[in-house]
């Protein structure tokens, strides 16, 4: 089976977490995290702009990247 791949938003900062141009713009992970994800509204994705550094960020940002996305 082929399982496409998309790259990873434009503005997301690199780490262990990261959004892809699957991205459906659900809002999800930004309601979720907001610590941590926003919106680039020019491109129509979420990103990822601080990776998590605490046990809290790190469950809420896990939690805001299982979501929907475009296949």
């Amino acid at each position: 089976m082929n399982v496409p791949v998309y790259p990873i938003a434009r503005r997301s900062v690199v780490g262990r977490f990261f959004v892809d141009e699957s991205c459906i713009y659900c809002d999800l992970c930004v309601e979720t995290a907001p610590e941590n994800f926003a919106h680039d509204v020019e491109n129509g994705f979420a990103y990822i702009f601080k990776q998590p550094s605490t046990p809290e960020e790190l469950a809420l940002v896990a939690r805001g990247t299982s979501i929907p996305v475009s296949t």
